[in-house]
């Protein structure tokens, strides 16, 4: 005869299934932040190499249609500007959600750094550090050598705009701020090939 389980293996169990539901899914928040920690991008140093925000400049040009980035502002990691997220400018983005505590961003982040520096000439990199402070991003930045722009969106607002289940989160958006595609969760370096060829392709038939 099967022995009954009892309720300390069923709670067992259950847990099991969170922590493997929570895997699937991506990163799903992080710590608060301490108020030491609650420092402003402009108070961090930041390595020489990583690039400003002043490319993605609003021109004043209304989305013609379709899904697109909510009107918010966040500050620049590097100067401190801010950006709107619903005018990037004229060229197509592909647009990055991510947390230095999450480990899949980590692991894409330098598949990221490599499609920027294949293609940063055709089309604008810019993360978003999510639910992170600016020195603990600026660290792993630092650590993988990743030089593209980033914005800081402490609060996670975004993320819940686009009511997105956790970490990382990748979009591609053309250059009339259309999202074209979304990758939800990690992105391996062929899948990011894609977006940066639909994001060229986009871009191609619609001069």
């Amino acid at each position: 005869m099967t022995p009954p389980v009892g309720a300390h293996t069923l709670l067992r169990r259950s847990a099991a299934t969170l922590v493997a539901v929570i895997a699937l899914s991506g990163c799903s928040g992080g710590a608060t932040p301490s108020a030491a920690e609650s420092e402003a991008p402009s108070s961090v140093a930041i390595p020489a190499d990583v690039t400003g925000c002043e490319s993605f400049s609003a021109d004043g040009d209304a989305v013609d249609g379709g899904e697109s980035l909510p009107a918010l502002e966040l500050p620049c990691l590097v100067g401190g500007q801010d950006v709107s997220l619903g005018d990037l400018g004229d060229r197509p983005v592909l647009l990055n959600l991510w947390a230095s505590w999450c480990a899949p961003c980590r692991e894409e982040m330098p598949l990221l750094q490599a499609a920027y520096e294949g293609n940063g000439d055709r089309v604008g990199f810019l993360g978003v550090i999510t639910e992170d402070t600016p020195a603990a991003a600026v660290s792993l930045l630092a650590d993988l050598g990743v030089t593209y722009a980033h914005v800081v969106d402490r609060d996670k607002e975004l993320l819940a705009e686009l009511a997105a289940p956790g970490l990382p989160v990748t979009l591609a958006i053309a250059g009339d701020g259309r999202i074209l595609d979304r990758q939800i969760g990690q992105a391996s370096a062929s899948r990011l090939d894609e977006l940066v060829s639909l994001l060229v392709e986009d871009a191609a038939r619609t001069r």
